[in-house]
């Protein structure tokens, strides 16, 4: 998923401190370490008739729904794209829609704004990983949307497999948002410009860990001047990768059968991979500013030859052409696949909406009404994109609306290929989450209400931290232990000591410790 640099900070202090990040997953699951995702092999369903149960558009009044949505960059010609949205959709549900759009970097601090403020607005974009699902959803920013979506958006729910509704429930059982379907399972891995994969004669096949890729970065340092040889981005400390396993940043030794949580931050394993990046950094291969450069900018320019990428799925090779500068890529996975759940993006209904059943009317339209999905995602046809195929379009680079975030809008599977995916793209997809391998303790949520003070803190100590130490710029010998000192006055231990007090009480109630 495309995911702005400087916020990442979250993601790491997930998979450090167990704070849910990344994908987060509900409560009340029973699947076990060895299966795969129990889900369907098809696709969602489509539909282009008007909500389900929903009344005749004769018998609802107009109403304007309020969306706010995160983006790369804010797109100019959106103000076009909401015209045509609102034409598709008033003839079907009598509403229109109003954009509120918000770059990623200021995403959160804006909505928490808004939700302070008690400001009235109706659906808004949320994560495990920004503008946190499970905490708004607790705090009482978010709706509880169970019974309106058996009312309004039986089309969509009814087609999706059972891991994915019970993976949208928060810690207290109950559901506060809709799942933007997409890839669900993870596999992170290197992502390489083809040109010098193929330049260089690399054998990706011999590729496994970040210390396999020195020779390489060192052909890059001595033959490419203009390249940046890895693009450092913040935390990028792969818990699989380094003998962890578990799911939403819960992390303990693989074969450990007592599902002892680690807090990653004072391992051997940890201190040996930042202080292999800041080896990296002082033999060139970071550039010197990446503490301060902006991550996607340096993509961009198309100068970084390798990045990390936390999600490697079907087809997002043609993604990445825009993201780094138009250069061809491959990816090079580092671990097994695993289903990590569905709260990485979803969308919810606020508590201050005065329009809940026409929103998830919408919400239903979304994920099940091509035309919409492809309207919200792509633009107009013609003038944002143009058809090159079936169903395959090609992304206009001046047609002034170009989000590249179908993943945050709603049910991926029905929407338009892009120019270079393979038409089973999405069959590939479902077959991803369908085989990916379930942790043990997927299912388990953790509420943070408990220590909550302490959560606040570690956030906050994390911040002043990560920029510098997991971008490689600083010795690790020397802000590790000073990090680990800060987190123990924040709370870590508290807050570890309830996690794990928490997971002891799921693991028991389902019959696994």
């Amino acid at each position: 998923m495309v995911i702005k640099g400087k916020g990442l900070w979250k993601l790491g202090l997930a998979s450090m401190l167990m704070i849910p990040a990344v994908t987060a997953c509900g409560s009340n699951n029973d699947n076990n370490n060895n299966q795969a995702a129990n889900t369907n092999s098809n696709a969602p369903a489509t539909n282009n008739a008007p909500a389900n149960n929903a009344a005749g558009t004769e018998e609802l009044k107009p109403v304007e729904l309020t969306y706010y949505i995160p983006q790369g960059e804010l797109q100019t010609d959106y103000k076009s794209v909401e015209k045509a949205i609102n034409d598709y959709i008033q003839p079907k549900i009598n509403a229109t829609l109003k954009f509120n759009p918000v770059v990623f970097g200021d995403y959160e601090q804006k909505l928490n704004t808004v939700v302070a403020a008690q400001e009235s607005f109706d659906l808004a974009w949320t994560s495990s990983w920004l503008f946190n699902y499970e905490n708004n959803a607790q705090k009482g920013a978010f709706l509880q949307i169970d019974d309106l979506m058996k009312q309004y958006a039986g089309d969509f729910i009814g087609s999706l497999p059972a891991a994915v509704i019970e993976g949208a429930k928060a810690s207290d059982g109950k559901t506060y948002a809709i799942p933007n379907y997409q890839v669900s399972a993870s596999n992170g891995g290197f992502v390489i410009q083809k040109e010098l994969v193929d330049k260089y004669s690399l054998d990706t096949g011999t590729i496994k860990t970040f210390k396999d890729l020195e020779p390489f970065l060192e052909q890059i340092k001595q033959n490419e001047p203009d390249k940046i040889p890895y693009a450092s981005r913040v935390n990028t400390f792969v818990a699989e990768m380094n003998g962890f396993e578990g799911v939403n940043g819960f992390y303990y030794r693989k074969g450990d059968p007592e599902f002892k949580l680690v807090d990653t931050m004072t391992t051997p394993e940890y201190l040996a991979h930042f202080n292999l990046l800041h080896d990296w950094y002082k033999k060139g291969y970071i550039n010197n500013d990446v503490a301060t450069a902006n991550f996607d900018d340096t993509l961009k320019s198309g100068k970084g030859a390798v990045k990390y990428e936390f999600t490697l799925k079907p087809g997002g090779e043609v993604e990445e052409l825009a993201r780094n500068g138009g250069h061809e890529v491959v990816y090079i996975p580092t671990y097994e696949a695993q289903f990590t759940g569905v709260q990485s993006t979803m969308t919810a209904i606020s508590k201050t909406s005065k329009n809940p059943e026409r929103a998830m009317m919408f919400l239903n339209l979304v994920n099940t009404d091509p035309t919409l999905f492809n309207l919200l995602a792509f633009g107009v046809e013609g003038k944002n994109y143009e058809v090159v195929g079936d169903n395959t379009i090609k992304i206009k680079p001046d047609g002034g609306y170009a989000p590249n975030s179908a993943w945050a809008m709603g049910n991926v599977t029905i929407g338009h290929l892009l120019e270079g995916q393979a038409p089973d793209t999405w069959q590939k997809t479902i077959d991803q989450n369908n085989n990916a391998k379930v942790p043990t303790i997927f299912g388990f949520a953790f509420d943070p209400t408990p220590v909550k003070t302490e959560v606040a803190n570690l956030e906050a100590v994390y911040k002043e931290y990560e920029a510098a130490l997991t971008t490689g710029t600083v010795d690790p010998n020397v802000y590790v232990p000073k990090l680990i000192a800060a987190n123990k006055k924040a709370g870590s231990e508290k807050v570890l000591a309830e996690k794990q007090k928490q997971l002891d009480a799921w693991l028991a109630a389902k019959g696994l410790k």
